[in-house]
């Protein structure tokens, strides 16, 4: 069935003429005519009654009238879709990220997205938090992916819990297999400027201990560069670590620490269709990835 003759039908209800209609909708009288006898031919039932004073339903055709309005805006529903997955066929998806899940997370994800979507196109700003949020706020990316930071006005969404581990020097003594943030008291503590030193401050405050941190704007590379020469300590995500050249030990915090990894957007009920698609597609290689 055809849903532009049935739009038609309505129309001609709506003006209530064959003529007022065939004005409005670009045809001919004759032609929109022709379109109402074909239509009532092919489902066999008349739909129209026809009077000098125009057209109005039949008693058949009203009781078909719900379920020929709810036809029209599926078919007009299924259009604007079609148009919008065109569309997002040319959309750019604009992402902002902490450097390291642009290294791990972001190369497998943008690999396996594409597969699916070959023609999908991507723009990557690597920032810090300040500037991954500014940058969703203003509507410049569509997305960011950082650590949860508390009272912000974003919709979140949730990626993995990112383990945090204890940085020490190769000749470091201690032999526990857990570290306790009282170990760090009074030690000499290395702080990456780029995009862990949040979670990190923030651990260190709620602890209550007073390291002696270093003042320094160093990425997360140098810092266990630092470590590793036996200049002092640090404690790290898992998600910097992993893959990181150095001679240092690592091990985990007790009680457990973590930084919650995910995605910042303005509104989940705003995103575009190709960027819905990207953020499931995060979603299901990062488990892959982490399990």
């Amino acid at each position: 069935m055809d849903s532009e003759k049935f739009h038609a039908l309505l129309k001609s209800l709506e003006c209530g003429s064959l003529t007022g209609a065939a004005e409005e909708l670009g045809y001919t009288q004759a032609g929109l005519t022709h379109m109402m006898n074909r239509l009532e031919k092919e489902i066999g039932v008349s739909l129209l009654q026809r009077t000098k004073l125009g057209v109005r339903l039949s008693p058949d055709g009203q009781e078909l009238l719900p379920y020929i309005k709810s036809f029209t805006d599926a078919a007009a529903a299924l259009d604007t879709a079609i148009k919008n997955i065109k569309a997002d066929d040319n959309k750019v998806i604009r992402i902002a990220a902490y450097s390291s899940i642009a290294n791990h997370w972001l190369p497998v994800v943008i690999s396996t997205f594409r597969k699916e979507n070959p023609n999908a196109k991507f723009e990557l700003h690597v920032g810090l938090p300040e500037e991954i949020t500014r940058l969703v706020a203003n509507s410049e990316v569509d997305l960011g992916f950082m650590s949860l930071i508390k009272n912000n006005k974003f919709d979140w969404i949730h990626l993995l819990d990112d383990p945090i581990f204890a940085v020490l020097p190769p000749n470091d003594t201690n032999n526990d297999d857990y570290i306790t943030m009282d170990f760090f008291q009074d030690k000499s503590f290395f702080i990456p400027t780029y995009g862990a030193d949040g979670d990190i401050l923030r651990i260190i405050q709620e602890s209550g201990i007073e390291p002696n941190i270093n003042s320094t704007t160093v990425d997360d590379a140098t810092v266990v560069s630092i470590v590793s020469h036996g200049l002092g300590y640090s404690i790290l995500p898992k998600l910097i670590l992993d893959g990181m050249k150095g001679n240092v030990i690592t091990k985990p915090l007790y009680p457990d620490e973590h930084r919650d990894l995910g995605i910042i957007v303005k509104s989940k009920n705003t995103m575009p269709l190709i960027v819905q698609k990207f953020v499931a597609c995060s979603k299901r290689v990062v488990k892959e990835l982490e399990e």
